[in-house]
């Protein structure tokens, strides 16, 4: 992606460093949307990061396994701890 470079420039007062914008000429200043565009472009050319290893992929995919059986398990609880509750309110 586009980056806008940063030049050091010390204060004299403070003694510290502050980022300095490197200002371009007016003339080759671009809009917006062209900035927008040309990222773009760059973003689709670059080629997708791969998995260092399987593993990782695999324990990725049992971490999300794991998560689903979670919910469906709390789901089934809810509901069962419903059962009782709304038994009683057709009684009543």
């Amino acid at each position: 992606m586009a980056t806008t470079f940063t030049t050091a420039h010390v204060h004299s007062g403070i003694g510290g460093v502050a980022p300095r914008v490197a200002a371009k000429p007016k003339s080759t200043r671009r809009g917006v949307l062209a900035t927008f565009f040309t990222d773009l472009l760059e973003d689709l050319k670059q080629k997708p990061l791969q998995a260092d290893s399987p593993e990782k992929h695999d324990t990725f995919r049992e971490h999300i396994n794991a998560m689903a059986i979670s919910y469906f398990a709390l789901i089934v609880l809810l509901i069962a701890a419903s059962v009782p509750i709304m038994l009683w309110l057709i009684r009543s």
